[in-house]
């Protein structure tokens, strides 16, 4: 698989991520803060959103970068964070938050296994980087 691919999928979805963050924070907490979150509450949750807007930039910046050990390292750092991401989606639906949050679990799943595949062939091929 193309890394531009995943990349842009990742860049396109953390962007989403991101402004549902901004502008609608107490929803985007799937349930876990109150509807009457105090504004202090609602201003933390905001913050989550740089995060998201600084892996997307991220994400999208690397879209077109050949190969080096800088793009291996976002690769790596990807997979992690949404394989990761995954897993803490599940674990939180095994344990009362609602099936919702199987939807990002999915989303977080394909973006690492996207990933993964891309990785794994720079890894098992000698000298092999997929753009």
């Amino acid at each position: 698989m193309k890394l531009k691919i995943p990349f842009v999928a990742a860049a396109v979805y953390l962007g989403l991520v991101a402004v549902g963050h901004l502008l609608a924070p107490v929803e985007m907490s799937a349930g876990i803060v109150p509807a009457d979150a105090s504004p202090g509450m609602v201003g933390f949750l905001r913050h989550y959103a740089a995060l998201f807007v600084g892996m997307a930039a991220v994400n999208w910046l690397a879209r077109n970068a050949e190969p080096s050990v800088a793009r291996r390292a976002i690769v790596v750092a990807d997979m992690m964070a949404f394989g990761l991401a995954a897993l803490l989606d599940v674990v939180a639906v095994a344990r009362g938050a609602g099936l919702s949050g199987l939807v990002p679990a999915s989303i977080n799943l394909v973006i690492a296994a996207m990933f993964a595949t891309g990785r794994g062939a720079m890894l098992t091929t000698p000298g092999a980087d997929r753009s």
